[in-house]
Order: C-alpha cells, then sequence, then structure tokens
C-alpha cells in the first residue's frame, strides 16, 4: 500500500474521506504528519457555532422551539463543516455505545446536554467519560432512573452500566447488577426547563444569560444505601461513583470497549494479537482514549486487504462523506454571520439543508439522537438491505443556489474544469475520483456515455456552466447505484 493510499484509508474512516485536494495536501504532509494532524484535533479551532441559534423562530410570532429535531441538524451542520471529523466519528461511537434515543427521553434540552457531554469528555479518560454520561438526565430518564432509592433501587440502570458500558456479557453475576444498583442509590435528577415561568423565548435567553442547564443530575445522601455492598468480589461501602470508577478501570472493559472502538473504525472484529496491544495501551494510559484511538490508526493491521474497500458505509458516512465534498460546509458556513451570538437565529437555509440531510440519513435507517434500543448500532452490513438501498439510491447530494448558481454542481465540475482534461475516459476517471469511487466497468462506461453526449471536454466551455447541475445529477446518479460508492 502507498503512502496516498494509507492516507485515504485513514481519512475514510476516521474522518469523512477526502477530495483529491486535500489529498494531495495531506500527501505533501506524509503519513506520519497525516495522522498527527487528524489525531491531535484538540488543536484545531472547534466550529463555533452554538445549538441555541437552531431554537429560535420568528420572535414577533413564534417561540423558541427546543426540539431534539433542532439540535439533530446542528450536529449534522457539525458533520458537515468541521475541521475535526475524528471528534464526529468519535461522538457518533460513544452515541451508541452509550445509547440514549429521544423517543423515550422526549426532551430535546435533555439531548443537547447528553451530546455535549460526549462532546467534552469523549476524547479523555473512559473513566471521566462513563461517570459523566452515567449522571446525565437524559441516561437517567432513558434507563428508567427518575430517582434511585435505598430500599427501591434501580437495576435496569445497574445492568446495562455492566453489560453495555463496561464489561460486557458473561463478566458479572445477577448479584452483582443488585450490588451495584445499591451503589447508585441516592441518584435521580431534577428538571427546571419547563418548571419555569414565562414563555419559551424568556426562558431560553435566561438559560444562555446566566448558563442555568435545563437538567441537573441530583444527588440525595438521605436516599443512599450506606450498608456494604459486594462488586465482582469486592466488598465495602460502594457509593455509585466509586464503583463507577472502579468498573472502567477493570481488564475485562479495557478489553470489551477496546474490541468495539477496533470494530467500529476496522469493519471487523479485532485479530487477538491487535486485542492484546490495545489492551495494554489501555492499562498503561488508565483508558485514555486518544492512546487508544492512535494505536488503532498506526496498527499495520489497519491497513490489511481485508480491511480497505471492504466496509459497508453507515447513513452518517455515507450522506456527510458526499455533502463535504460538494461543499456544504463551506456553503453553509457562509451564511452564517461570523459574529453570531447563542441568542441570533441562524439562516433559514442552513437549517432546511441540515435537516434535509438529517432526515436522508433518517430514511437510510440510521436516526441521530435516536438508536434502535439501548445496546446502538450494528455497524456494517446492517445498513445494506432492499429498503436503505433504494433510499440510497434516491440521494445525490445537495441542490443548493446562490446568485442563481448551483454551488454543489459548481464546485465539482468547477474542479474538472481546472484540470484541463482531453477526453472523457479522463473526464469519468476524475469525476469518480472526486467522489472517491473506483466504478466498475459497466458504471464506467455508462459514465462515459453521459459525458460524450454532453459534449465530452465542450461541457466545460462557459457557456455550458448552467447546464452542469442536470449533468451533474445525471452522472451521480449512476456512481451511487455502483457497489463501489457503499463500500470504504
Amino acid at each position: 500500500m502507498t503512502v496516498r493510499e494509507k492516507i485515504q484509508h485513514l481519512h475514510r474512516r476516521l474522518g469523512f474521506g477526502l477530495t483529491p485536494p486535500e489529498l494531495a495536501a495531506e500527501e505533501k504532509l506524509g503519513f506520519d504528519r497525516s495522522a498527527q494532524r487528524l489525531l491531535d484535533f484538540p488543536k484545531l479551532p472547534d466550529l463555533g457555532v452554538s445549538p441555541y441559534e437552531f431554537c429560535w423562530r420568528n420572535r414577533e410570532k413564534e417561540q423558541a422551539d427546543v426540539g431534539s429535531y433542532r439540535f439533530r441538524a446542528w450536529w449534522t451542520l457539525r458533520m458537515v463543516a468541521t475541521e475535526r471529523p475524528l471528534e464526529e466519528k468519535l461522538t457518533l461511537f460513544w452515541h451508541s455505545h452509550f445509547a440514549v434515543g429521544d423517543n423515550k427521553v422526549e426532551d430535546g434540552p435533555m439531548m443537547l446536554y447528553y451530546l455535549q457531554t460526549i462532546y467534552k469528555h469523549g476524547y479523555g479518560k473512559f473513566e471521566d467519560l462513563l461517570l459523566a454520561i452515567s449522571r446525565e438526565p437524559a441516561m437517567m430518564r432513558y434507563l428508567d432512573m427518575t430517582r434511585s432509592v435505598k430500599g427501591n433501587p434501580n437495576e435496569n440502570f445497574a445492568r446495562e452500566v455492566m453489560e453495555l458500558f463496561t464489561m460486557g456479557i458473561g463478566n458479572y453475576t445477577e448479584d452483582d447488577v443488585k450490588e451495584l444498583s445499591r451503589a447508585l442509590t441516592g441518584w435521580g435528577y431534577i428538571h427546571t426547563y419547563y418548571e419555569l415561568p414565562g414563555e419559551s423565548n424568556l426562558k431560553l435567553t435566561e438559560s444562555i444569560q446566566f448558563d442555568r442547564p435545563f437538567a441537573s443530575f441530583a444527588y440525595l445522601p438521605s436516599m443512599r444505601d450506606e450498608t456494604d455492598k459486594t462488586i465482582l468480589g469486592q466488598k465495602r461501602d460502594w457509593d455509585g461513583e466509586a464503583a463507577l470508577r472502579m468498573l472502567s478501570n477493570r481488564p475485562e472493559t479495557a478489553r470489551y470497549v477496546s474490541g468495539k472502538l477496533w470494530s467500529y473504525f476496522a469493519g471487523q472484529e479485532a485479530p487477538p494479537k491487535v486485542l492484546d496491544r490495545l489492551v495494554t495501551v489501555w492499562k498503561k494510559s488508565g483508558g485514555n482514549i486518544p492512546d487508544i484511538v492512535r494505536a488503532i490508526a498506526l496498527a499495520p493491521e489497519f491497513y490489511a486487504e481485508s480491511v480497505v474497500g471492504n466496509y459497508p458505509k453507515n447513513p452518517v458516512d455515507f450522506v456527510i462523506s458526499i455533502a463535504r465534498k460538494q461543499g456544504m460546509g463551506r456553503s453553509m458556513m457562509a451564511k452564517r454571520p461570523k459574529d453570531a451570538k447563542p441568542t441570533d437565529e441562524i439562516p433559514k437555509e442552513i437549517m432546511d439543508q441540515m435537516g434535509y440531510a438529517a432526515y436522508r440519513m433518517d430514511r437510510m435507517g440510521l436516526t441521530l439522537l435516536v438508536p434502535p434500543d439501548v445496546a446502538g448500532w450494528t455497524w456494517g452490513e446492517n445498513f445494506i438491505n432492499s429498503s436503505s438501498m433504494a433510499e440510497r439510491y434516491q440521494y445525490q447530494g445537495f441542490h443548493y443556489l446562490v446568485d442563481n448558481v448551483e454551488q454543489c454542481a459548481a464546485t465539482v465540475f468547477g474542479y474538472l474544469k481546472n484540470l484541463q482534461l482531453t477526453s472523457v475516459e479522463d473526464i469519468t476517471q476524475k469525476f469518480a475520483e472526486y467522489y472517491d469511487v473506483k466504478p466498475n466497468p459497466e458504471t464506467t462506461k455508462i459514465l462515459n456515455a453521459i459525458f460524450a453526449s454532453v459534449g465530452g471536454v465542450a461541457m466545460f466551455e462557459k457557456a455550458k456552466e448552467p447546464q452542469w447541475p442536470g449533468w451533474h445529477f445525471a452522472t451521480l446518479k449512476y456512481l451511487v447505484a455502483s457497489p463501489e460508492m457503499h463500500l470504504y
């Protein structure tokens, strides 16, 4: 595998892929520096768009809306426009690992705080992430733990912590679950947003002004079971925090979570030797997530022939990679005033376009902020079926006008025009390369015929630029229909 191919594979899996100009720039850096830049994303600027910008509507006629669909659009914008794609890929992973769904929570602000907690702790110590996410009101409501009190502890929450969040099935007993549930007594949450007086505009403005949470974790000492509990053979008066920290540092947790991270990025189970190495990194680093991800990205096995190009894209990777290649991140951010504040309304075009992207992902089988169940999503072939593929075939990206110029077609065909290509075959090759696809012979033949029918290289003449959107749509339709478009 060449350096170029390694960089391309790395950015597909730990990001959303690269356009040819971006790939050329990364290739100049070399693999090591390209990987370092991708992995060290906290050093890069955050997008800087407040989620609350998506809540406001016409203030004279409508009240603020804090429904989760608005924060779904905010998250989609982050994925489309970010310089830190690994951050978004990890956020999606942790959203599935610590699955919480608004179909049960039914509270947009709670879902936002849950998501922001993942952003804050998702690239730090696993121990801190586990503790923070377990205290999120959205998580507690999702797992039926409004209050957990002595004499009536919540075993459901404790069971999911052991089974799904830390050690995995088969590494604990039913008695361990019961004892952990007693350790978590005294935990609960309070919900203030809907209890406060005033209309939504006032409540949201004051919440932003005073940095006042809409809901918050609450600890009730008088409701805690203060007797000894025996968890995994260790007897003491465990409280919730101590028990969770102990679980996060168990060797079973290191193996379970490291294996899930490898599978998410590599698309297959970790070979035993690879998993052993990851567990060693986990133990040496104290469960430091950046070190685990770095070990995955630099593992020779990550670039094996069996790994590269054989992983079905999930709907997020499919939709977002196309949006980024069509320049939607740049187009969207150009519409937003640079000095916008949390109390300013996001431009309608951004809300509409990002809402559309989230809708397309939903139709393909992945609804952000609504995982299928407590176990999260199953990555890979689970997203490839007749109904989801029918939805994918209908998606050719975006149609976005600025001064009567369709920006997506202008981005792609403008790039092809600047290459000064000399044949239909060259146009097809570079068009497919732009979308990071190696089409099969049948698709290549169809694309050659389409480009030939519109004049070949003559299509790049100035007078024909208004026709680019139609040609872009027609050619991308066939590229999307090729199996190669759905693997990476």
